[in-house]
């Protein structure tokens, strides 16, 4: 059988005059990118990083005197990560930050296919309404937004609100798979008339109520929304979580996260988003923790208390409402103050257990190491 043989060439070629050549045909040589391709360990440029309420909340509130809604849509302040300035990025696959909502403004209805989750901090009056489903929302309370599902914003108060965001749209991004639509339309007397705000489809806080004691559901609805992309529940209260929390506060709770619990889907029984894990977790009296590390990152935000994480070496002093990021493979530990603490976390966890990529380690009391999840060393 023929073959073609390498074509002749009677260029000479050194290395530098060999990569020009290569980057003017758009080829780069393996050996300039070797060590990025071949880490034994994940490398990433996040660092750990934290920003505190007193700071961010003054710009804002004053972000909403200063940009008209016409011009942002909404005012969101989007934390970068300090090993990435100016990205907006909290960490590479996620985005997180903080919204302020004036009295009386609505957000037109929009979804998009980047999955988010939103916890609320201060204020009252705000809302969010996700398929039909108005969610009012007050201290600590959690609701979701899953993958293409319709939803809008509003504050119905008399003083601004203010919550945190985190969304997986620097993932989508990444995979070239976002996609953002406001082209909202009902169908009435067999017309598509398009509208910028939902008709509700049920009482409000319908799905905190439907699934909001825990083992059973509904058996009379579907619990299947957008393409399976969430959970059917988009509210989730504090009052009854918080209660939870110290109705658990005399087991021994985890070494590494204290008496932690996991929001999940009654739909399928596992995380609320596809992408993303919602965790809050109580911190006892002087509780202390040991360290772990996850190939997934984790941002906290703290509801009560005050204490201490200490991220790869680097000690972090937080209390309420302030926010704090863990980036992937990077150890951490809690130590809490003198009364509780309540920490909310959300985790991009569940994305990379889809892809087979999360990898969990954690150190024993001795200061050994066990991989608690993923592949063996």
């Amino acid at each position: 059988m023929a073959t073609n043989p390498a074509p002749a060439t009677t260029t000479a070629y050194d290395r530098a005059s060999l990569g020009k050549a290569l980057a003017d045909q758009d080829i780069v040589g393996f050996w300039n990118l070797k060590h990025a391709y071949e880490a034994h360990e994940p490398q990433n440029p996040e660092k750990p990083g934290i920003w505190h309420y007193a700071d961010f909340a003054p710009l804002g509130f004053a972000s909403t005197e200063v940009i008209p809604i016409e011009e942002a849509d909404r005012r969101n302040l989007m934390f970068s990560n300090p090993g990435m300035p100016g990205t907006g990025l909290i960490t590479q696959r996620l985005f997180g930050g903080v919204q302020v909502i004036p009295p009386g403004e609505l957000s037109t209805v929009h979804r998009h296919a980047a999955a988010a989750c939103r916890v609320m901090l201060e204020g009252h009056g705000a809302y969010t309404t996700v398929e039909g489903d108005k969610c009012a929302l007050e201290r600590g309370d959690v609701v979701t937004n899953p993958s293409g599902t319709w939803h809008e914003t509003g504050n119905e108060g008399e003083g601004p609100i203010m919550w945190f965001d985190v969304l997986d749209i620097p993932f989508t991004k990444t995979l070239g798979t976002n996609f953002f639509f406001n082209d909202y339309a009902e169908v009435e007397e067999g017309k598509r008339v398009v509208k910028k705000n939902q008709t509700l489809k049920r009482r409000p806080d319908w799905s905190a109520h439907a699934y909001g004691v825990g083992g059973v559901r509904p058996g009379y609805v579907s619990h299947h929304i957008a393409r399976g992309s969430g959970s059917p529940q988009f509210l989730y209260k504090y009052e009854p979580t918080r209660a939870l929390l110290d109705q658990l506060r005399d087991d021994e709770g985890s070494p590494h996260d204290g008496i932690v619990v996991e929001y999940y889907s009654p739909g399928t029984g596992a995380s609320v988003l596809r992408t993303l894990g919602v965790l809050m977790q109580m911190l006892r009296a002087d509780e202390r923790t040991l360290e772990q590390r996850s190939t997934a990152a984790r941002i906290y935000v703290c509801l009560e208390g005050r204490g201490t994480s200490v991220i790869d070496g680097v000690e972090l002093a937080w209390q309420r409402n302030d926010v704090f990021v863990v980036p992937g493979w990077q150890w951490s530990s809690h130590r809490n103050g003198n009364e509780v603490s309540v920490l909310y976390s959300v985790t991009d966890a569940p994305a990379l257990l889809a892809l087979g990529h999360l990898v969990e380690d954690r150190k024993n009391s001795d200061g050994s190491t066990v991989r608690s999840f993923g592949e063996p060393r």
